[in-house]
C-alpha cells in the first residue's frame, strides 16, 4: 500500500511524512543503486503499473472508475472560501495571465476560453520563454494563475519568481501543496488527478484541472450575472445575424 502511494508523492511530501530531509532521501536512493528520487519512483511505478488485459469491458470500466474517482477526490479538496477568494481576485485584476506547460497548457487555454465567454479577458501562455517575458512586465494589479500537476516544473517556477518580485498576485492549481509552485502562490487550489511517471499527460490529470476550472468559471459567471447575460445575448445576436 505504501509503495503504491509513493508513485504519486513528491519529494517534499515524503520528506515531511517521514521527517527526513530531502537531501538525505536522495542520498539514500543513490546508495541503494538508483540515480536519484525520480529513478526510484520510476522503478516503483513500473512495478505498480497494471497490465492492461485484452478485455474491452475491463479497461473501459477502469477508465470510467478512474474519472469518477478523480472528480470525487478533487471535490473533497475544494474549499469554498478559497474558491470565492480566487474568483474575487479574477474579478478585481486588471490583467489576468494563465501559465501552463505541456498538458497543463491545454487547461490554461481552456480557462482563457471559458473566462472570455463570461466577459473576462485573459491571456494564456503555454511557452516557457513567453511566460518569462510576460512575468517581467507584470505589476501588482495583475493576476497570474499557474497550472501544474506536479508544481515542480522549473521553467514555470522561474517565471513565478520573477512575477513575485513584481508583487503580482499568484494563484496555483496543483496536486501538491508543498510544491515550489504552491509555495510561491498566494492561494492554492488543489487537484487530485494523480499520475505516475509512466502515465504523465493522461486524461485523468486534465480532468482534475478542468473540474476546478469549471468551478471557477461558473462561480465567476454567477458573481457577474449581468455581464454574463450581456455576453450571451451578443453571441446569440451574432449567430442570428450570420444565419
Amino acid at each position: 500500500e505504501k509503495r503504491g502511494k509513493i508513485s504519486y508523492q513528491s519529494l517534499q511530501e515524503i520528506s515531511g511524512e517521514i521527517n527526513v530531509g530531502e537531501a538525505t532521501i536522495v542520498r539514500f536512493d543513490k546508495k541503494i543503486g538508483f540515480n536519484g528520487f525520480q529513478d526510484l519512483k520510476l522503478q516503483i511505478a513500473k512495478e505498480d503499473h497494471p497490465i492492461i488485459d485484452n478485455n474491452y469491458e475491463d479497461y473501459i470500466d477502469n477508465i470510467q472508475s478512474n474519472i469518477n474517482d478523480t472528480v470525487s477526490n478533487t471535490k473533497s479538496l475544494v474549499n469554498k472560501k478559497q474558491i470565492d477568494k480566487v474568483i474575487s481576485c479574477i474579478d478585481k485584476a486588471e490583467r489576468v495571465f494563465l501559465y501552463g506547460v505541456g498538458s497543463s497548457g491545454i487547461a490554461a487555454v481552456e480557462l482563457q476560453n471559458r473566462l472570455l465567454r463570461f466577459g473576462k479577458l485573459s491571456n494564456a501562455f503555454t511557452d516557457s520563454h513567453f511566460q518569462i517575458m510576460n512575468a517581467s512586465i507584470t505589476n501588482s494589479r495583475d493576476l497570474i494563475i499557474a497550472i501544474s500537476l506536479s508544481g515542480a516544473t522549473q521553467d514555470l517556477i522561474d517565471s513565478l519568481v520573477i512575477a513575485k518580485k513584481n508583487k503580482v498576485k499568484i494563484i496555483s492549481i496543483t496536486n501538491h501543496i508543498l510544491s515550489p509552485v504552491a509555495k510561491l502562490s498566494d492561494n492554492v487550489l488543489l487537484t487530485a488527478g494523480r499520475e505516475t511517471l509512466l502515465d504523465g499527460g493522461s486524461l485523468i490529470g486534465k480532468i482534475s484541472q478542468l473540474y476546478i476550472i469549471d468551478i471557477l468559471c461558473t462561480g465567476y459567471a454567477l458573481k457577474n450575472k449581468e455581464l454574463t447575460m450581456k455576453m450571451k445575448q451578443n453571441m446569440a445576436k451574432s449567430i442570428l445575424f450570420k444565419n
